[in-house]
């Protein structure tokens, strides 16, 4: 012991400071792996849709009319809710006023859209219990599928109703917090199925995954009692609605993507023996009945609707697969299963490999949007904006914003289908009320021309007026070829064997003209132009003007159609060898000064070279009728 107290020194406890607390940081060492994972695949999936989405797929009429109401602002909260969730990206950002078409704009609100729930499938995945290379694997066929990317570019509010159901689904798989979660699941449910009524369908399986998190006996009545009343409500809609949803063929979506539709129903199948899994796959597999059993056109929903779930549970299901497989070595029956297996897996590389490039070479580098682009260029330069023309929504929409006057441009789906002969009624029948007037449109005489596109053509709706704009008209310019090809059609209220009639006594009289004019030595053609001037098919403003200029200049002519116009009359004309850039502008001035309905639309010089182009149509009665000569 110390002689002196001062001697003894003893270490004083001191309580320690609690730890600082640091959020930013906690929040990093809980999901900076997820987020990692994360950012590369969400930069993958805004390259892939970026590329080429305001080209490919070809614009549908479903999505010029959704774009046209955002435009117009025609739609509300109560009925449209869909569009009312897109219009609140379109319009603050100005996507419409960036884009080129209104379509191209509506589909930037689609990007975003695909963010989102690949955000929302990664939550959804990890709350699974799905490994981060698997549910990758789930984001990467959710986001570059050739079906999968086909159906997220579209402007199609089923897009936004998925957002709704995989956030659904993802608060339905809460451990902590339920008296919040579920609730919250039911409400985004709800807001799925305003958004588009056929995703009341997966409903009772939102339930179910509630069903699963819970353990007390009371709340398992009640969520099955909710179950039951959504699933008849929903399955008695969508089975109702099959005739009136038609969105395309399960044939037609075969050629996009086999390998998703043929694996996703087996994953599911595998999915059911796993009980995280099994609400999902079993909302699959209806989903897949609901698309194959009726036969015939499904509504493009169920599709829409059933892209994500197969896209999580073929990496979910392989995953857990995998894992029991694992716990099985040793075991005598463990050999076979992994040969099995890795054949399974082999088979799948080679079925992707074989097909998807060959389907997204397409959606990222062809572009089936450009005959429609120059259509709406072509009829912008050439048709007044006081001009009355039958379109599909997709162009109209374009139109209106160029000028053209709303009332003078007319979706072809405002004209009545036909009608069907009704049975006659016995005497002494209740004949019912007729009903409410609804205004039609003018008839098709009353139009000047009609747009042919793919979207019109594929019209399974029998449409009389539509049909005879079609058959009396005549082609005026055509872009692009084969089904993608978009014809303007010029309609002839008398009907097309007179317009064709009257055609053919022009290229007589201009025939005649133009042989005039070959044979003066001061005019030089080209052989293009001496076979189009032998054909008659030269504006008859271009045979004067060329007169006129045949006594003071020796030019060279030629005679080159517009784009478009290949097989129609020729009504540019390019005057070359003059012997000076002087003299050149001195035409060009002479030119622009003659008298109406000569003065060209439009005059170019480029060096000793003058070019010339005139309006569409040219008044009747210019020149003179041929001799008549008696044939023997």
């Amino acid at each position: 012991m110390p002689r002196d107290l001062d001697e003894l020194r003893l270490p004083i406890p001191v309580q320690p400071r609690p730890p600082r607390p640091r959020p930013v940081r906690e929040w990093f060492r809980r999901n900076g792996p997820d987020f990692a994972w994360l950012a590369p695949l969400l930069t993958l999936t805004g390259f892939v849709h970026a590329a080429g989405m305001a080209r490919a797929p070809a614009f549908a009429e479903v999505e010029g009319e959704a774009v046209a109401r955002i435009a117009d602002g025609a739609w509300s909260f109560s009925g449209d809710l869909g569009l009312a969730q897109l219009a609140a990206w379109i319009g603050p950002s100005g996507a419409l006023d960036r884009a080129s078409q209104a379509v191209a704009g509506g589909r930037e609100a689609m990007l975003v859209v695909l963010l989102l729930g690949v955000v929302l499938l990664w939550i959804l995945a990890r709350r699974l219990g799905v490994a981060r290379p698997a549910a990758a694997v789930a984001v990467v066929l959710f986001a570059v599928s050739p079906l999968a990317l086909h159906l997220h570019r579209m402007v199609l509010a089923e897009n936004v109703a998925v957002l709704w159901t995989l956030l659904a689904f993802a608060l339905a798989t809460a451990r902590r917090r339920q008296p919040v979660a579920f609730p919250a699941a039911a409400a985004a449910m709800v807001v799925a199925a305003l958004t588009q009524t056929t995703f009341l369908v997966v409903a009772p399986f939102v339930v179910w995954m509630m069903w699963q998190q819970v353990t007390a006996r009371a709340w398992r009545l009640v969520l099955a009692g909710v179950a039951t009343a959504a699933g008849a409500g929903g399955y008695a809609y969508v089975l109702m609605s099959l005739g009136d949803l038609g969105g395309g063929t399960p044939e037609r979506w075969w050629t996009l993507d086999p390998v998703l539709l043929v694996v996703g129903p087996v994953a599911a199948g595998a999915a059911l023996l796993f009980r995280p899994l099994r609400p999902v796959a079993g909302a699959l597999l209806t989903l897949v009945l609901l698309i194959v059993v009726p036969g015939g056109s499904a509504p493009v929903a169920l599709l829409i609707a059933a892209v994500p779930l197969a896209a999580l549970l073929v990496p979910a299901a392989a995953h857990r697969l995998v894992v029991r497989m694992l716990s099985m070595r040793g075991r005598p029956e463990a050999t076979p299963l992994a040969i099995m297996s890795t054949t399974a897996a082999a088979a799948l590389v080679v079925a992707v490999a074989a097909t998807w490039p060959g389907e997204l070479r397409p959606l990222l580098r062809e572009d089936p949007v450009a005959p429609v682009e120059q259509a709406e260029r072509w009829l912008e330069a050439n048709v007044p904006r006081e001009g009355r023309l039958v379109v599909d929504h997709t162009i109209r929409a374009d139109l209106l914003r160029s000028g053209f006057s709303a009332g003078g441009v007319l979706p072809f789906t405002s004209y009545p289908a036909a009608e069907s002969p009704g049975e006659l009624l016995p005497l002494g029948a209740t004949v019912a009320a007729p009903p409410a007037f609804d205004p039609r449109p003018p008839g098709w005489t009353h139009y000047d021309y009609i747009v042919s596109t793919a979207a019109l053509r594929d019209d399974d709706t029998d449409r009389p007026d539509v049909r005879a704009a079609l058959a009396e008209s005549t082609v005026v310019a055509e872009f692009g070829s084969g089904d993608g090809r978009v014809e303007i059609r010029a309609i002839h209220p008398l009907g097309r064997d007179v317009a064709e009639a009257v055609a053919a006594d022009d290229r007589r009289t201009v025939g005649y003209a133009t042989g005039q004019l070959l044979r003066n030595d001061a005019l030089r053609f080209d052989a293009d132009a001496r076979a189009v001037a032998e054909a008659g098919r030269v504006d008859p403003r271009l045979v004067i003007i060329l007169g006129k200029l045949s006594g003071t200049h020796e030019v060279d002519v030629a005679l080159p159609a517009l784009p478009g116009e290949d097989a129609g009359v020729r009504r540019q004309v390019v005057l070359s060898g003059l012997p000076t850039e002087d003299e050149a502008a001195r035409v060009a001035l002479w030119l622009l000064g003659q008298p109406p309905p000569f003065t060209p639309s439009q005059v170019d010089t480029d060096g000793t070279t003058v070019t010339a182009t005139y309006s569409l149509t040219a008044p009747r009665g210019l020149l003179p009728d041929p001799p008549q000569h008696d044939s023997p």
